[in-house]
């Protein structure tokens, strides 16, 4: 779990898409942040227009299905 300590500078979001969408190995978020694989667990950190980690970041187990991840905490870039 992604943990954080000064909560003045992490907001909780509203609804928002970005969230909800699984992305495969080797796809290329919309959106910098920290992902966490639905199977394992494990969290990455990842860039916008970067390709997240392939199938082979962690041997999953049966149970653990394949690697699918999903944007926990999104990154903001100011103008």
């Amino acid at each position: 779990m992604a943990l954080y300590i000064n909560d003045k500078v992490v907001l909780k979001a509203n609804a928002n898409a970005a969230f909800d969408k699984i992305w495969k190995p080797g796809e290329t978020p919309t959106h910098a942040g920290i992902y966490r694989c639905q199977g394992c667990r494990d969290e990455i950190a990842s860039n916008k227009d970067v390709k997240l980690p392939t199938q082979n970041h962690r041997q999953h187990s049966t149970a653990q299905g394949d690697v699918r991840w999903k944007l926990i905490v999104a990154t903001q870039q100011g103008s």
